[in-house]
This record gives structure tokens, C-alpha cells and sequence, in this order.
């Protein structure tokens, strides 16, 4: 009894510590994006920007994206090192990822424009017939697979063929058939959210349970999120702290507007906005919020699980730790490496894989993004089905 008391008492005070780190995780994150939005701007073109006189490289932002990356490969090694430092795990990979989301984001904002006009790997004209091609793959695949393995879960292959549709709906331009104010467009995206929501209730709902009631892999899972979130806000352009300079656009007048967005799939109202004094600007749209909304979710919860299997002590935990993380960092990276390309290949080389994975215009990128929501979907609903998942002691739960 006295032993489990201890324990009890040393898991509080390590969750309260625990939960300081990544409170002041958080705020770093913020500062560090302030800090360098706050910098006045006196040129940006070219992926260079001059401030107060320094004349500033988009490869500079490598150097924080490495150390961060650095800081994250090292957490997960503390226990080896010293097994004292096992509990700063978790803190030490937020600190990283902060490090290395501030390196990510100043090379997103420093991309040169000149190179969007490049040709992409696959041409244009063969997208929509590609798109449709692939689409309709994918949506018989799905019904397939779902038939002779998961005959008991046909939501699985409903799923899929709202994944299936998302890609081949641009698609549907080969056919004459595609508007940017069809109703389907509309179902596929509001179909999608449903789906995925109804299959997480359904199949992964108690394993959700369980990671919300654990203080630290709840607020790991919270901070990882939200740091997804503004990563892909300003890699997809929702946000942006240096905007291009347009014609007969004045960049020291404050703008607010409304106005129609064809992403994604379909039209979308939208709020674009700029601040100079700031500075911050921006498109929002209902889509698009959707879209960052959902993909930030399922990477907070596969980051919680990652955080409660880290911590379950259970001979598993090596093998869930890299199979979780493993495909979370490669749908996590494919926006930030294909900005990278454009660093270390130039913009003439790098432009084609930034519109492979970046560009959120292109055909291409709609496999990302469902192939991620595949693969990070998979990854919750194959952790609930396993029989030895790790329980939450009694005495760590929250009262």
C-alpha cells in the first residue's frame, strides 16, 4: 500500500512537472513564431528578406530544423543514456519539435514565387484523367479489401471510398462532369468528416478514452497537434508572416476581405486578411479549417498514444513507440521536405517535388493527404485491436 501511495505521489508531482515543460514548450513555440514575425520587413523576394540591414537566407532555416530534428532522435534515447532522464522523454521531443517547426516555417516563409510556374513531375493535361484513374483504384480497392478482411466492418470500406472520391473528383473535369460548386464536392469533404469520426467512435473510441484521461499523454498529444496545425497553416498558405508583392497592392494598408476559395475540391468562403503591424495575413476558408482541423486531430492522438505507450513500461513499447512514430513523421514531413528540395536542388530542380507533396492546387498532393489520414487512422484503430494494449494503472488516473 505504501509503495503504491509512492508511486502514486511521484507520477503526480512528475505529471505536474511534466505539464509546466510543456506549458512553457508552448509558449516558446508562440514566441519564437512572434519573434520572427515581429521583425520588420523590408524586402522579401527570392527567397531572401532583409531586416535592419541583415540580409537573411531561406537555407538559414535548415539550421534550426536540423537541431530540432536533432533534440527529437535524442529524447527518445535519454533512457539509454541516463535512465534517470527517461521522464524527459516526451518534454525533450516538444522542444524539438518547436525548434524544428520555427526552422520549417522560415523556410516556407522565405520560398521564392518565380519557381511556381515550373512544370510538376506528372503534366497537367494528365491530371484529371490520372486523378480519376487512381480514384476509382482506390475506391474498388477499398471494397475489395474491405469484403474478404474486414467483412464485419464495412465502415472501413466506406471510408475508403470517400477517400477514393476525394481524389478522383477533380478528376471528373475528363469527363466534363467537374464544377467548383457541385453538390458532391460538398458531400465528399462533409462525408469524409462524418466517416472518419463515425469509424474513430466506432473502432477506436475506447482507446480515445483511455489517452484522454491520461494527463501527460493528453497534453503531449494537445501540444503536438497544435504544433501540426501551425505548421501546415503556414506551409498551405492559410498564413503567412511575409506576403508576395503584388500589383497596385499596398503592403502597408491593413486588408480585410471576403471572397470565394476553390480549396479544397470545391468553393469555399473564405476570410483574407492582413495586418502590417503585426505582421500576420492569411486565407481562411471553411474547407481548409476542416481540413487542418482533421489532420491535426488524428496527429494529437497518435501523438498521445505514442506519449502512453512511452510511458506503459511494457516489453511492446519499443516496437509501438517506432511503429507509431515512424509513418506520423513521414505524413507529418512531406510538405517540409518538399520545401527543402527547393533549398538544396534550387527552384528549378526542387519546384517539381514541392508540387508533388506542397502545392495544395495540385492533383498530386490529394494523394498525401489521403494516404496520411489512411495511414494515421490505421495506426489508432490497429493499436485498439491489439489484446495486450497497455492499460492506465488506477493510481494515475485523474480524480
Amino acid at each position: 500500500m505504501t509503495s503504491s501511495t509512492d508511486r502514486t505521489a511521484t507520477d503526480r508531482s512528475d505529471g505536474r512537472f511534466g505539464s509546466r515543460r510543456l506549458g512553457r514548450a508552448m509558449l516558446t513555440a508562440v514566441l519564437l513564431v512572434a519573434g520572427l514575425g515581429s521583425m520588420p520587413v523590408a524586402s522579401a523576394h527570392g527567397g531572401t528578406v532583409t531586416v535592419n540591414g541583415f540580409r537573411l537566407e531561406q537555407w538559414f532555416g535548415l539550421v534550426p530544423l536540423v537541431v530540432g530534428l536533432g533534440i527529437v532522435v535524442t529524447s527518445q534515447y535519454l533512457h539509454r543514456l541516463r535512465p534517470a532522464a527517461a521522464r524527459y522523454r516526451l518534454q525533450g521531443t516538444i522542444v524539438g519539435l518547436v525548434v524544428g517547426i520555427f526552422g520549417a516555417i522560415w523556410i516556407v516563409q522565405l520560398s521564392p514565387y518565380e519557381w511556381l510556374t515550373a512544370q510538376p513531375i506528372v503534366p497537367r493535361a494528365i491530371h484529371a484523367p490520372l486523378m480519376l484513374f487512381v480514384g476509382a483504384g482506390i475506391m474498388l480497392a477499398s471494397v475489395l479489401v474491405g469484403q474478404f478482411r474486414w467483412s464485419r466492418r464495412p465502415r472501413f470500406a466506406g471510408l475508403g471510398v470517400l477517400l477514393g472520391m476525394w481524389v478522383a473528383y477533380p478528376g471528373l473535369s475528363a469527363l466534363g462532369l467537374y464544377t467548383e460548386t457541385n453538390s458532391l464536392g460538398y458531400l465528399i469533404v462533409l462525408g469524409l468528416v462524418i466517416g472518419l469520426g463515425y469509424v474513430l467512435y466506432r473502432d477506436a473510441g475506447g482507446l480515445i478514452r483511455r489517452l484522454l484521461a491520461d494527463r501527460t499523454a493528453r497534453r503531449f498529444g494537445v501540444a503536438v497537434g497544435a504544433l501540426s496545425v501551425l505548421f501546415f497553416a503556414f506551409s498551405s498558405g492559410m498564413l503567412y508572416l511575409i506576403p508576395d508583392d503584388g500589383t497596385g497592392v499596398s503592403l502597408s494598408e491593413q486588408i480585410v476581405s471576403v471572397l470565394p476559395v476553390a480549396d479544397p475540391l470545391v468553393m469555399w468562403p473564405a476570410v483574407e486578411f492582413w495586418y502590417p503591424t503585426v505582421p500576420i495575413g492569411g486565407v481562411i476558408s471553411v474547407g481548409t479549417v476542416l481540413l487542418v482541423t482533421l489532420f491535426g486531430t488524428l496527429i494529437g492522438l497518435n501523438a498521445a498514444l505514442f506519449a502512453f505507450q512511452s510511458g506503459s513500461g511494457t516489453s511492446q513499447t519499443s516496437a509501438g513507440i517506432a511503429g507509431i512514430a515512424a509513418p506520423q513523421a513521414c505524413c507529418c514531413c512531406g510538405p517540409a521536405l518538399s520545401q527543402i528540395a527547393v533549398v538544396t536542388l534550387g527552384p528549378s530542380a526542387g519546384a517539381p517535388i514541392y508540387l508533388l507533396f506542397g502545392d495544395p492546387s495540385s492533383s498530386i498532393g490529394s494523394l498525401f493527404f489521403v494516404a496520411s489520414v489512411a495511414v494515421l487512422t490505421g495506426l489508432l484503430v490497429r493499436a485498439t485491436d491489439r489484446p495486450d494494449e497497455p492499460q492506465p494503472e488506477p493510481a494515475t488516473a485523474p480524480a
